[in-house]
């Protein structure tokens, strides 16, 4: 079955911390995804968002701790979506 939503990015932890593998995160979610991993001890595991704007979902592999995927969420914006000035015109 075809995946609904194309893949922003992928975080995968390891020992030497999380690395973005695919795409590119944000700035400030990276550096609280390193807190968080830090602090929780997670040393395996990843982390996907798909979709863009408000459709965007994090999705987490099966062995990542469950109090870590809280963390994360809490720490996560979804990213919001430029939208240009198209439109009626008024006047």
């Amino acid at each position: 079955m075809l995946e609904r939503f194309r893949l922003a990015y992928r975080i995968e932890f390891g020992p030497d911390g999380p690395t973005v593998t695919h795409g590119q995160a944000p700035l400030r979610f990276r550096a609280a995804v390193e807190d968080v991993a830090r602090l929780h001890g997670i040393r395996s595991g990843r982390l996907e968002c798909k979709g863009l704007g408000r459709h965007a979902r994090l999705k987490f592999s099966e062995d990542f701790p469950e109090r870590g995927r809280q963390a994360i969420r809490n720490v996560w914006t979804p990213p919001t979506l430029v939208r240009s000035g198209g439109g009626r015109a008024s006047g």
